[in-house]
């Protein structure tokens, strides 16, 4: 391959453009906006005014991508919100357990804070061409022995009618989720890949906010950087979260069920809060001030498109993050999934730059890392009775082992740990199934129960119960261990005898 050519420049295109640099001549990104100034919303993400999670694994795939990410949000003080240390959540089961150390294994943010970062990471690649305003409008191709072969793209410049094209080696759709490859694959008579899809009916809404001048929380309010509470399945379909943003921003999300609107107003938002299981959100609200309108956003179908079983052969062409794989943000599995395949194309990349081999292999390796999120995303939406779609065997059964294991985690932190790691798409879901994993889970299930914390008064109490504190003889131990440390560098350093 000698030219590249990605079209979307979200997180996908960024992370695919910035990966495709450094195996090819020259990259081309064409964005259908114009880039905002720092982390200003952009009109060609809808939902980037709500709540947004970059896991660990997305994290983890961005900083190989661009070198100094973190270090970049950590500067521009990224928030560090940590579940159960500073932030309270509200499971299906209660209150979630507190900890006494922060454990940071998800980012929140903003979705402009995450792509401003990026994009002043990107921008000062000069292997990559930027072209703004331009909308993609088909595909190039020729016929070659064994299929077609894409050659480009047609695309319009805005306030231009005029087509123009552009050739390549290699085209990559991220377009996201409003993805029009089908259409552009029907324009040059291939059929495009069949496709699955799971309407969760959920509404989001999301409001800015800012404590008002001088406001204080109470002494007791531990969670100093927000409160989480999750829908119960099967029928409780609502949902709110107030959680702490950057540069003292703070943003509540609404979500209800059944295709139900939001409030649009003051008094809407309160009545809203106050039929939540826990009144700790609706508590919180009067301390802070609107920033903005309330934006409110119908949630996608989940949407797999199956290229990994493709049979038509275009070569030269490849699809990545949401233009294959569309997932309830609930979950928040988007950003993570779109970094991961960028991950994979490199590693795919470092395999063979034929196009006509590189496609059947990512969409291969791609299907087999975006399963794992799909399979929790709609397993999860299926547990609610307004969801329409198939329950097979496999996917009640598939849903109750999940509960059995958040309780068996609720009383055995080596169960929690681990099936963090799945769903932080840091290890497949095939984990959970390993025989070990499904003893330890089945022996605190039925013979820990009596060990979980806090107690099951607590869990379901209005208010979050008070805050994880170090067992006194710990206390003891690390106060002694740094006494003996100080008096040690203090010796060294001949201030002591």
């Amino acid at each position: 391959m000698t030219k590249a050519i990605v079209v979307g420049g979200g997180i996908a295109g960024m992370c695919a453009a910035k990966v495709l640099a450094e195996h090819v001549d020259e990259v081309v990104l064409l964005e259908r906006d114009q880039y905002p100034k720092g982390s200003d919303h952009r009109r060609g993400v809808p939902q980037s005014k709500m709540f947004h999670t970059l896991l660990e694994r997305g994290r983890r795939d961005i900083e190989a991508i661009f070198p100094g990410f973190h270090q970049l949000l950590e500067s521009r003080k990224l928030p560090k919100v940590s579940f159960g240390f500073n932030c309270a959540l509200m499971t299906p089961r209660g209150w979630g357990r507190n900890v006494a150390v922060p454990v940071q294994r998800s980012l929140f943010c903003t979705r402009g804070f995450l792509e401003s970062a990026m994009r002043d990471l990107f921008a000062a690649d000069p292997r990559i061409k930027l072209i703004e305003q331009a909308t993609a409008t088909g595909l190039l191709s020729q016929t070659c022995a064994d299929g077609q072969v894409c050659t480009g793209i047609r695309y319009k410049l805005k306030g231009n009618d005029k087509t123009l094209e552009l050739t390549g080696s290699l085209i990559v759709d991220a377009t996201g989720a409003n993805s029009r490859a089908h259409q552009w694959l029907q324009a040059i008579n291939i059929d495009p890949p069949r496709e699955h899809r799971l309407d969760p009916l959920l509404t989001y809404g999301g409001q800015l906010f800012k404590l008002k001048p001088n406001a204080k929380f109470p002494k007791h309010w531990w969670w100093t950087h927000g409160a989480f509470i999750q829908r119960v399945p099967p029928t409780d379909n609502a949902a709110a979260h107030l959680i702490r943003q950057e540069g003292d921003l703070w943003l509540l999300t609404m979500v209800a069920g059944d295709g139900d609107e939001l409030p649009n107003n003051e008094a809407g938002i309160d009545a809203f809060l106050s039929r939540m299981r826990s009144p700790l959100i609706h508590d919180m609200l009067p301390y802070f001030q609107p920033v903005g309108d309330l934006t409110s956003y119908r949630l996608p179908k989940n949407c797999w498109k199956y290229y990994e079983e493709w049979h038509e052969t275009l070569h030269g062409f490849i699809a990545i993050g949401a233009s294959t794989c569309v997932f309830n943000p609930n979950q928040g599995q988007g950003m993570s999934v779109a970094a991961g395949d960028a991950g994979i194309l490199r590693n795919c990349l470092a395999e063979t730059i034929a196009p006509e081999k590189l496609p059947k292999l990512f969409f291969h390796e791609q299907a087999k890392f975006q399963r794992n999120a799909y399979q929790l995303a709609c397993s999860n939406d299926l547990k609610f009775t307004s969801v329409q779609g198939p329950r097979s065997a496999s996917t009640r059964w598939f849903n109750w082992y999940r509960d059995a294991i958040t309780a068996a985690g609720a009383a055995d932190p080596w169960v929690a740990r681990n099936v963090a790691e799945v769903d932080l798409l840091l290890e497949p879901i095939s984990k959970i199934y390993q025989p070990w994993f499904m003893l330890r889970t089945l022996l605190a299930y039925l013979f820990l129960g009596w060990r979980q914390r806090p107690s099951a008064t607590d869990r379901v109490a209005p208010q979050p119960p008070g805050p994880a504190t170090f067992p006194r003889r710990l206390r003891n131990t690390v106060r002694q261990s740094l006494s003996m440390a100080m008096r040690f560098v203090a010796y060294r350093l001949r201030l002591t005898r």
